[in-house]
């Protein structure tokens, strides 16, 4: 058999497996890849490892829990939604210049991702700038900064590319 002609059935079973295989559908208005009945966010892991390249998080700074707004993010998140938010843990605390965001976990809700803000009567937060509950089957990390950025488009676009959810249904 001439190269050609091996290279060019061995290219069309390929194409003839992965149509078996491969579905793309769109969720959500987004478009999700199923393998063999699993769905994958290829979009997101695309955008996510752009994000991880791309971003500039030298403004950006991480807080210790222990620290004096850390504790203030907390009692804030916790008088939220009380008594479920009571509970709440701090995964991650991110800061650039007057803006915050939070990763949460708690006892008796599902994580949660919010942007703070201080300014001179203290800390506040702002409206639906909150991202909580199930991320799949998406990739959290573009789903979670998208929502964010939607709804608080004046947080600064470096904290947010900075955020790394981790607590969020890994894909």
């Amino acid at each position: 058999m001439k190269r050609h002609v091996a290279a060019t059935v061995l290219a069309l079973t390929a194409l003839g497996v992965i149509d078996v295989h491969v579905d793309v559908n769109v969720e959500d208005g987004r478009y999700i890849v199923l393998w063999q009945g699993k769905k994958y966010d290829l979009i997101g892991k695309l955008a996510d490892r752009a994000n991880a390249l791309l971003r500039n998080c030298a403004s950006v700074g991480h807080l210790d829990s222990s620290s004096h707004k850390a504790q203030q993010a907390l009692a804030l998140v916790a008088q939220y939604s009380p008594p479920d938010s009571e509970q709440v843990q701090l995964l991650a605390l991110l800061e650039q210049g007057p803006w915050l965001v939070a990763e949460l976990n708690f006892a008796r809700l599902s994580p949660a991702v919010v942007v703070l803000r201080l300014d001179a009567t203290g800390m506040s937060l702002p409206q639906r700038a909150i991202w909580s509950g199930s991320t799949a089957p998406w990739q959290p990390g573009p789903l979670i900064r998208q929502h964010l950025r939607t709804h608080v488009p004046q947080a600064p676009k470096a904290l947010l590319d900075c955020l790394d959810p981790k607590s969020f249904d890994p894909i």
